[in-house]
């Protein structure tokens, strides 16, 4: 099972980060997809990973 993060961070500045995390839990694989200040840049890194991985899981 994959699942796809979203996470706010605040910055030094008092800026609010958004960190899009890939974890695929069965093996334990986890990388950052993106990090944006921008969240419509972040929500859209989201659904272009998940569109991705749901293309993969049907071509199976």
């Amino acid at each position: 099972m994959v699942k796809l993060i979203i996470e706010p961070k605040k910055t030094k500045d008092g800026q609010i980060d958004y960190i899009v995390t890939y974890h695929d839990v069965k093996t334990d694989n986890q990388f950052t997809v993106t990090t944006t200040n921008d969240l419509s840049e972040a929500v859209q890194r989201l659904k272009e990973t998940l569109e991705n991985e749901i293309k993969v899981l049907t071509s199976k």
